[in-house]
């Protein structure tokens, strides 16, 4: 007979630390901050101050999903979820191009 309770379940997700938490805290609060800091500084262009937020946006994604939900490829579960993870974000992609593209065509044909 074997014990379950002893054998832990490989989710992919790696141990949880308080230091990976605090740095992902004191990294999306920082970058929180420069977002805001550019917009109530407003020395930039309406294009440049569109390229730091949505910069700063991305890169606090990144920050959350390694800090937070502990996406990495450090065990095979790992590359597994990862690799869902990409999927998931082509499939996104399509879905929202694809229904711009028709939205498009469809402004293009109804107008001529």
């Amino acid at each position: 007979m074997t014990d379950h309770s002893l054998h832990q379940p490989d989710y992919g997700t790696g141990q949880k630390k308080l230091g990976i938490y605090l740095l992902g805290f004191v990294a999306c609060s920082i970058l929180t901050l420069l977002a805001f800091w550019v917009v109530m500084a407003d020395t930039l262009t309406h294009g440049q101050i569109f390229a730091v937020i949505y910069g700063s946006a991305c890169l606090q994604f990144v920050i959350q999903l390694v800090c937070f939900l502990r996406l990495n490829t450090l065990t095979p579960q790992g590359r597994t979820n990862v690799m869902s993870f990409v999927f998931t974000l082509v499939i996104l992609v399509t879905i929202i191009a694809g229904s711009l593209w028709i939205m498009r065509n469809m402004n293009y044909n109804m107008m001529h």
